[in-house]
């Protein structure tokens, strides 16, 4: 029997598992069954929180998609790591370091429902000359390659909510470069970006708070913040020098156990 505790960051969800306490591990098969919203519990991404891997780290985290790869990275997630490691508690209300697959990851306590993410700043990332070319023969003029801790196409595009995000994922992901690449469409307004993203083993998604922190990274100017909205809600994003803070909701939805199969 697995514990779990059902998540979700700005309306991205997860279901969260500790082996802190106990060990609970789970086969790829396994979770794709908890995976599935028909038969299963249902998840962008199921979350394990385990005991650090470096001296450095408070804990360690991992991210599964729901097709049972593993993903990078989750900053939705890792806030929802934060207010359940505090809700039990298993750690005191104060700062936490997150080590992850790819990079670490510090979350601190803002309010009852939000939390602050804080990571290096996302980099942009060379992409092959061929597959820039690809883009633009389907009239994709305007995007960026980034790394925020797993990788980002962001297409700024007028018309966000029309555009077929799925069949052009769908698309873009039968090209060995794309394949486990998180695909974004982007626009702006005076209030500030509206953003939709497909995740690489998830499909598109309420929310994705890496894409947004790879949005913010060429969208701001050191010191200012900037609005993230998506159909899961807002992040507010800032830039400090090296660093890009993120804030958003964690919050709780149920609780219960998976019994094992």
């Amino acid at each position: 029997m697995i514990k779990f505790k059902k998540m979700h960051g700005n309306g991205n969800d997860f279901i969260v598992i500790e082996n802190l306490t106990e060990s609970q591990s789970l086969t790829k098969s396994q979770i794709i069954k908890i995976g599935d919203r028909k038969k299963g519990l249902g998840f962008d991404q199921l979350i394990t929180i385990n005991p650090p891997n470096s001296s450095n780290h408070d804990f360690y985290v991992r991210f599964y998609n729901t097709d049972g790869s593993e993903a990078d990275m989750c900053l939705n997630g890792v806030r929802s790591v934060g207010a359940f490691l505090w809700e039990i508690p298993l750690a005191p209300r104060k700062p936490i370091l997150l080590g992850t697959k790819t990079k670490p990851v510090l979350i601190k306590p803002v309010s009852a429902k939000k939390i602050k993410a804080i990571i290096d700043c996302p980099i942009d990332m060379l992409m092959p000359e061929s597959e820039a070319k690809f883009l633009q023969k389907i009239n994709l003029s305007k995007f960026k390659f980034i790394h925020a801790g797993n990788r980002h196409l962001i297409i700024e595009r007028k018309n966000i909510d029309s555009y077929d995000l799925d069949g052009l994922s769908c698309m873009l992901r039968k090209r060995d470069f794309f394949k486990n690449v998180n695909i974004s469409l982007y626009s702006k307004d005076l209030k500030g970006i509206n953003l939709r993203t497909n995740e690489a083993g998830a499909g598109e998604t309420l929310s994705c708070g890496s894409a947004s922190a790879a949005t913010a990274s060429f969208n701001l100017k050191d010191g200012a913040l900037l609005k993230i909205f998506s159909a899961g809600g807002e992040l507010s994003l800032r830039k400090i020098n090296d660093k890009l803070e993120m804030i958003g909701p964690a919050e709780f939805i149920c609780e219960g156990t998976w019994l094992k199969n």
